[in-house]
């Protein structure tokens, strides 16, 4: 039988404590490890959540960008009017109206009693009852010779009659032809092809791809001096919008930027977003008034002062208030607080007042930065990184308080930048329909027309008379007291 072996030793002892020690410690070291990079991979896959998440109603994204996917409720930032739905008081609607002097008159008379039935051939009409169809008749083009005599002089020279100037060969296509086409592609988005086939199908016009394009070509050459016109008129505006939006050209990212009011349009095309493009387009390093854009920082060097869309961050705000990874709570106080002062400057407005009773406007004021500083100290920063979403802007909303209570110290600043956004949505229905412009000239040809349609409309003027004077020689220019 083995003896049993002898006890380990002291110095055994003492190694084996010392080697368990750097085990444990290896192991805590891994678990605290893995413990960080586990929550590091968890708020990883909550901002995955939350950017695929995202779409127009809780941040920047256009509609047009949402999809055919089943979208949430809508969360309406509105508030209830009190009003019935339907049209509103006043409104005399769009209902089809008889007119007094129809242009073709056809006479029915019934053809037997209906009670004996005895003929009625030739009884006499004691009243009638009129029913009018609108109807469209058939469309052709109307040709217009024109006549260019000679004549002999008793000298023996013989002179011919000069042509007029807008009929340099011997057939050519009219004013209204062009307007036609420009109206087509540069406001009803139709692409060269299916413009050519429309003008066909519409009119028993048969016209070529290269003839649209060269019609779109004197149009925009002939805008020039208008374009020059209202990047003036923009210049010395008071208050005026700008925005920006993605947009293929030649395969290739560009981006149609827009300024406007609510009388004139500029939109311009350019390869950069930030400000080398707002300087090279020329229209905002000269501009002195209120600003109104989103938060792009490039915004930030021009005009006098600045106005923040307070519809960008309502949106940035309803998306922290849906994610739960932290307490929203600020964010719905402020959600309140700029609809309440959003509501509270309109109905002031239309009482005929230009400006907020101070101890109102004292109290948006209060809750707004109350809010502002609820959401920095429920998102800490540690200092490293990047910021997360929510604190980001809740910091903006701190360090920007002037540029997003602008509305409420000055009534002539709107809200939000809906003018500019309303001016830009259409170009996203642009890349629907057409798809993208295949050259930078065809952009900017785009881009100068549709300017010119925009602000003609804002004036009420019809379009394709705008554009019938345009290639008249006459375009339609801003009026002095714009």
């Amino acid at each position: 039988m083995s003896s049993a072996p002898p006890p380990p030793s002291y110095e055994e002892l003492a190694a084996l404590v010392v080697e368990l020690k750097l085990l444990v410690s290896a192991q805590a070291a891994t678990i605290a490890e893995l413990t960080a990079r586990n929550a590091e991979q968890a708020e990883r896959i909550a901002e995955l959540e939350r950017q695929v998440s995202s779409d127009s109603h809780n941040s920047s994204k256009p509609p047009s960008s949402d999809g055919l996917r089943k979208r949430p409720a809508p969360k309406s930032l509105r508030q209830r009017s009190g009003r019935k739905p339907g049209r509103a008081k006043g409104d005399p609607g769009g209902r089809l109206e008889q007119v007094a002097d129809p242009d073709v008159i056809l006479d029915h008379h019934p053809a037997a009693c209906g009670g004996c039935g005895n003929d009625l051939a030739g009884a006499v009409s004691t009243g009638y009852r009129a029913r009018q169809v609108f109807d469209l008749p058939k469309i052709a083009p109307e040709v217009t010779e024109h006549r260019l005599h000679r004549a002999v002089c008793g000298c023996g020279h013989t002179t011919s009659a000069t042509a007029p100037e807008h009929v340099p060969a011997a057939t050519v296509y009219g004013t209204g032809v062009r307007a036609a086409v420009c109206y087509l592609s540069a406001y009803q988005h139709l692409p060269a092809k299916r413009l050519a086939e429309a003008m066909d199908s519409l009119f028993g016009l048969p016209l070529s791809t290269g003839t649209v394009l060269s019609v779109l070509a004197r149009a925009h050459d002939g805008l020039a001096g208008f374009e020059e016109q209202v990047k003036e008129h923009l210049t010395a505006a008071p208050v005026a919008h700008a925005d920006e939006s993605g947009v293929r050209v030649a395969g290739k990212l560009h981006w149609l930027h827009v300024m406007c009011t609510h009388l004139v349009t500029f939109y311009g095309i350019h390869t950069q977003r930030g400000r080398i493009a707002m300087n090279d387009l020329g229209v905002l390093p000269a501009f002195t008034g209120t600003l109104v854009t989103d938060a792009l920082a490039s915004y930030t060097i021009y005009g006098n002062s600045k106005a923040l869309c307070g519809a960008h961050v309502l949106r940035e705000l309803i998306a922290v208030t849906e994610d739960t990874r932290r307490d929203p709570t600020w964010a719905t106080t402020m959600i309140q607080v700029l609809i309440e002062a959003k509501t509270t400057v309109a109905d002031a407005v239309t009482a005929g007042q230009d400006a907020l009773a101070a101890d109102v406007l004292a109290g948006f004021q209060d809750r707004y930065r109350h809010a502002a500083l609820c959401g920095i100290a429920a998102n800490p920063y540690s200092g490293t990184g990047p910021r997360a979403k929510a604190r980001a802007l809740a910091e903006r909303l701190h360090d920007r308080t002037e540029e997003y209570q602008r509305y409420m110290t000055d009534f002539s600043v709107p809200f939000d930048n809906n003018q500019a956004e309303r001016d830009l949505r259409m170009i996203k229905t642009q890349q629907k329909v057409s798809g993208s412009w295949r050259t930078p000239t065809g952009a900017r040809r785009f881009a100068r027309i549709r300017s010119y349609i925009s602000t003609v409309r804002k004036h009420g003027v019809n379009p394709l008379t705008a554009l019938r004077d345009l290639f008249a020689g006459r375009p339609w220019m801003l009026p002095t007291t714009s």
